[in-house]
């Protein structure tokens, strides 16, 4: 414990510049948990890497799910994978945006693999990402033609999906991602075609802050289909990149504003200040020593020095 105790006062003279005799009142246990209070940055809420940080954890981590026309098939300029998500992760270095695309999947192996992935029976990377992320965006339903069901049975599976990710994410921490359903680019299929725009339609009409589903990929034209007529050629990636890039930009920050208010507007969302900060929602500056809450390493301990100094 005297090991213990002696590496935190070296951190915290070096970090905080307290005096000697400050910190050697404090218990090895209260420093312990006074350190682990700085493992979150003060001032992570508003964005980084230049989008809003939803969870407020100091990262911008997106998870896309979905099909092959998510893993990037057909994506020739990229080694044949990769597609719009690997496009938009060069757009936003400083995120993190990760890439669950897998060929073939159906709405119903999508339900699957949530809950694999959190029981231990799947894919463990999926859960600890989904755990992790700020938005998850899903982009799947059109296998589901083949199975011959209506267009509102994968439809209630993409509720099921976004409900059920949250569910799971909130058995491990305290706030769920932003689950955003996206409108899917239309196919040059025969009977799929029209399949698919009755989806997209009950998509679209589901839209509301607390669950998006106003990612408009039906707006890339059928033209940049390959020769598949359903999976789009690099430079039809590169169309979806664009919106999905457009969305984050301008769109997201919006939904965020709603969902995140920030009522004294001291760069801390109003939902954390309390359990994350213990800082005052209704106070720009909670110690009153000058800096806002954002912007103060300390927010709720008064940096002001003793006169004369």
């Amino acid at each position: 414990m005297t090991l213990v105790k002696n590496f935190h006062l070296s951190f915290f003279r070096s970090i905080l510049g307290r005096t000697a005799d400050l910190l050697s009142s404090f218990t090895p246990l209260s420093i312990i948990i006074i350190s682990l209070l700085f493992i979150l940055p003060v001032s992570a809420c508003p964005k980084v890497a230049k989008l809003p940080d939803f969870n407020c954890d100091g990262e911008a981590r997106i998870v896309v799910m979905g099909d092959s026309l998510v893993f990037g098939f057909g994506d020739t300029a990229n080694d044949n994978k990769g597609g719009y998500v690997l496009r938009t992760q060069r757009r936003f270095p400083g995120a993190t945006i990760s890439n669950f695309g897998v060929l073939g999947l159906k709405t119903q192996d999508l339900l699957l693999d949530i809950e694999r992935g959190f029981d231990g029976r799947g894919e463990s990377s999926l859960a600890n990402a989904l755990v992790k992320a700020d938005v998850v965006i899903l982009d799947v339903g059109r296998n589901d033609r083949w199975l011959f069901g209506e267009p509102a049975a994968t439809f209630r599976n993409l509720k099921r999906a976004s409900a059920l990710i949250k569910k799971l994410v909130t058995q491990v921490v305290d706030t769920p991602p932003l689950v955003i359903t996206a409108v899917m680019m239309f196919p040059n299929r025969g009977s799929q075609g029209p399949w698919m725009k009755d989806l997209d339609a009950l998509i679209l009409r589901s839209h509301s802050a607390a669950n998006p589903a106003n990612l408009r990929f039906d707006l890339v034209s059928k033209r940049l289909l390959s020769q598949d007529q359903i999976h789009p050629t690099p430079k039809g990636y590169a169309a979806l990149a664009a919106v999905l890039i457009k969305y984050l930009t301008n769109e997201y920050p919006k939904i965020v504003a709603k969902l995140r208010p920030d009522a004294d507007m001291d760069g801390l969302y109003d939902i954390f200040e309390k359990s994350r900060f213990n800082t005052d929602s209704t106070l720009a500056d909670t110690d009153g020593d000058g800096l806002v809450d954002g912007k103060d390493p300390e927010p709720t301990s008064s940096h002001t020095l003793p006169s004369g100094k």
